[in-house]
């Protein structure tokens, strides 16, 4: 097996170093069988040398090769030669690069490149030619949990990517919270009016996709593996469960709304016309084109939104956090009402409006425009007046205690993640060293760290832990 060298004296390093004598330590010291240099080993030229050496017959075939020039973060492209092993011994930014210049320096310079190339030549006798590699299997299926609008877009994905998709719904439908939606916040110019949620569409174009196949009323009962050959057991409540393999996993589980039964001193649960925005959102297509209608059939004339309902609150059994998309949603839903009846008292009562995302502003503005009444109030309390409702709130632009009568009022509650269980926060095991869990897990994970991914903050997901466990 014949050991060729190959030494450039180019960028700089033919004019700080002693070529000559380097190509006697390779072939002297470093036991090759010869050391060429040339102006610029990168070049097609040079490149062209050292490949005709290797493609040469017999004895003369160079069957490893030792790159004295640059560092082996460069021209990676040029010296790649396949099967033949190849030491890349770093002169440039290794050694000419980093030392001082100057007479006095040359020496210890010299040695240091001397002593690259010992350790090159070195290495380059303890490389293999690498055998062929088995066919290790492949696997591209990509299970999605979960059936709404995220987990359909994934899958719809993944297909025109080439890809095959298993969507797990737990439900009865595809579609999830969207679904239950009349309208959504406009994702296009001129950002003015609520527009369809798409659902229709997305589900008729998963069902009609030969590469996606839905699983409903469908759950995960575990899932083992890793990643690029997960096995997952699938189970279903209306029939005979599967078990499939996945090379990849979409986890797009979405959020289950806040709880406003939390909130008493909203009247919720009290008065059947304090509803949380998902409830108006029922309404609201119960009604379809017409007036919206309360629970006993009277026709709503005043409604207000009560923002920020449970949450960015710190307030035991709150939500911490903004959710993110009650603003926007408060203010389609006055649209509703507005675009029903420009005469419906509408009022939006906040402490700040969020409408983040593309035109955001500018359907905060087209509220505006259709007369949809913000006013700046921290509520306090919703008291029920017989068939009416009043509700309290401290007036923050003037500072006082102010009230206001309602038909109905909407709550803003906010959104908390179904994120399985926070394996961070099990602490306690039985004998057999499993986990006792008491939240219901998602993916069933069979490994050592637990059944579900460990939670970042607020029972939001950390998407990293299957994918790169040792960061």
């Amino acid at each position: 097996m014949k050991t060729g060298g190959y030494l450039c004296t180019g960028c700089g390093i033919g004019e700080r170093l002693d070529t000559k004598s380097l190509e006697s330590v390779a072939v002297r010291e470093g036991r090759i069988a010869f050391c060429k240099t040339h102006d610029f080993l990168c070049s097609q030229a040079g490149v062209d040398m050292i490949k005709a050496d290797m493609a040469a017959e017999g004895d003369d075939k160079v069957s490893k090769a030792v790159i004295m020039a640059c560092s082996r973060r460069a021209k990676t492209e040029s010296f790649n030669f396949g099967a033949v092993p190849t030491a890349r011994v770093n002169l440039r930014e290794g050694v000419i690069w980093i030392r001082p210049e100057g007479s006095e320096h040359d020496e210890t310079t010299q040695e240091m490149a001397a002593d690259y190339i010992r350790m090159g030549c070195a290495e380059v006798k303890a490389m293999q030619q690498a055998d062929a590699s088995g066919e290790q299997g492949k696997n591209n299926h990509i299970m999605v949990v979960g059936g709404g609008i995220t987990g359909m877009t994934a899958a719809l994905e993944a297909s025109k990517a080439g890809y095959y998709a298993s969507i797990i719904e737990k439900s009865e439908r595809l579609g999830g919270v969207m679904g239950q939606l009349k309208q959504r916040q406009p994702e296009h110019s001129p950002f003015q009016n609520p527009q369809d949620t798409g659902v229709a569409a997305l589900i008729a174009a998963v069902e009609a996709d030969d590469k996606i196949t839905v699983y409903l009323n469908s759950t995960i009962a575990k899932t083992a593996g890793a990643p690029g050959r997960f096995e997952v057991d699938i189970a279903s409540s209306v029939g005979a469960g599967t078990h499939a393999e996945f090379g990849a996993i979409v986890q797009a589980t979405g959020f289950t709304p806040y709880d406003a039964n939390k909130l008493p001193e909203f009247s919720y649960g009290k008065s059947p016309n304090v509803v949380t925005q998902l409830e108006l959102e029922a309404l609201a297509r119960a009604a379809g084109d017409g007036p919206i209608k309360r629970a006993d059939g009277k026709v709503v004339e005043n409604v207000v939104f009560v923002q920020c309902a449970g949450q960015r609150s710190t307030k035991e059994g709150h939500l911490s956090y903004c959710s993110g998309h009650c603003c926007a949603t408060s203010i389609k839903q006055a649209m509703y009402f507005k675009d029903s009846n420009p005469e419906i008292e509408t009022t939006v009562l906040f402490d700040d409006i969020r409408t983040p995302g593309a035109g955001g502003e500018n359907f905060y503005r087209s509220a505006q425009d259709k007369f949809v009444t913000f006013r700046k109030g921290k509520v306090s309390t919703v008291d029920v007046k017989g068939n009416e409702l009043q509700v309290n709130f401290k007036d923050l632009i003037l500072d006082e205690d102010a009230h206001m009568g309602a038909d109905l009022v909407v709550l803003a509650t906010g959104m908390l993640p179904n994120s399985g269980t926070d394996i961070d926060t099990m602490k306690d095991k039985d004998a057999s060293g499993e986990v006792k869990v008491s939240v219901e897990s998602i993916l069933n994970l069979n490994y050592r760290q637990g059944p579900d991914m460990p939670q970042l903050v607020n029972g939001f997901t950390d998407s990293h832990f299957i994918c790169f466990p040792y960061e």
